[in-house]
């Protein structure tokens, strides 16, 4: 009884440190702005002595960052459980790289529609990322079932060859384009503005509450195909719809973020060490601790070398794959 209480706790406490964490990012960066302005700003935002700086830069910069991570993590958390794989990763298994090819197609073919609104690119992401699902769910199947063993060296293959294919079309781009493409690969909250937050808050709003529903389903699928088929579940069919509202949750936050990865590999897994594998409490651990990493990944990322900005993707990188490292020696 003890133990579920402080697990029920988790989620608040990962509230607070959120909020801290928001309070320090608002403060970090090349301009320091005095926490009395920052609340005259937020209580005031119309006002002469409103701060620019804040309202129209850091801020949506720290809720996009926020709500990626939160997206990431938990289509993460979600992977992990319908592949039947503690290794899933939207990065690992292709969907960043499948998400960035079409983002790459819509930056080079339809430049004018990435100028004048923003609602595209995340349907361009998600067809992209859903074509690498399918590819990754075919190379996969074996005798009528889903092997989870192809998935991780599938996912690979695809980001390998999609990432290639991205560099080849690089090549070809204009200086201007390609510097734009090459932040975008790498991981970029930069240059962020409530248009991106927008143009990515409806998706969340539509696809996590749906994931939501589910967390019943997740926890039969841990038990095994055979105990789930037992249980009344349609096996297939539940992880085709998982698969599908996973991978486009992750594939619209990489269209305004950019090729971030790992958030999705390692939230979970530090949320499964605190609140256990029931899905119900699992999947808004996951998400805060996502959001959480991601907003302190980007803090550091443009304050630790300032002026100089490191893209959070990178960061990111460097601090997750050790713990990869780590994961995948165990599995092996």
């Amino acid at each position: 009884m003890k133990k579920e209480r402080r697990q029920k706790a988790v989620p608040w406490v990962l509230l607070i440190a959120m909020i801290a964490a928001v309070l320090l990012s608002v403060n970090c960066g090349y301009s320091r702005i005095p926490y009395s302005d920052v609340i005259a700003s937020l209580l005031n935002p119309g006002g002469p002595n409103a701060s620019v700086i804040l309202l129209q830069i850091r801020l949506p910069r720290i809720v996009l960052a926020v709500l990626c991570g939160m997206g990431l993590a938990l289509s993460g958390c979600v992977l992990q459980a319908v592949t039947e794989n503690p290794l899933a990763d939207p990065g690992i298994l292709g969907i960043n790289a499948g998400a960035g090819f079409t983002v790459m197609l819509f930056l080079t073919l339809f430049p004018a529609l990435h100028t004048s609104t923003m609602i595209y690119q995340p349907l361009f992401a998600m067809a992209g990322g859903l074509l690498a699902a399918v590819l990754l769910y075919v190379f996969s199947k074996r005798n009528g079932k889903v092997r989870p063993a192809y998935l991780l060296l599938g996912g690979i293959g695809l980001s390998a060859g999609f990432s290639s294919v991205m560099l080849i079309m690089a090549a070809d781009m204009e200086n201007s384009s390609y510097q734009l493409v090459a932040r975008w690969l790498a991981g970029n909250i930069w240059g962020t503005s409530w248009y991106q937050v927008k143009a990515l808050l409806p998706y969340l709003l539509l696809l996590i509450p749906l994931l939501f529903t589910k967390t019943g389903v997740l926890d039969l699928l841990l038990l095994g195909e055979d105990v789930s088929l037992a249980l009344g579940v349609q096996v297939e069919r539940e992880r085709k719809i998982l698969l599908a509202v996973a991978v486009a949750l992750a594939a619209s936050c990489i269209s305004v973020s950019g090729g971030i990865g790992f958030i999705g590999l390692v939230a979970p897994h530090i949320a499964r060490k605190f609140v256990g594998g029931r899905h119900p409490l699992l999947l808004p651990a996951s998400m805060l601790f996502g959001g959480l990493l991601l907003l302190l990944a980007d803090t550091i990322g443009r304050s630790l070398f300032g002026p100089i900005e490191i893209p959070v993707g990178i960061v990111i990188s460097v601090l997750a794959a050790p713990y990869f490292l780590i994961l995948l020696r165990r599995q092996i």
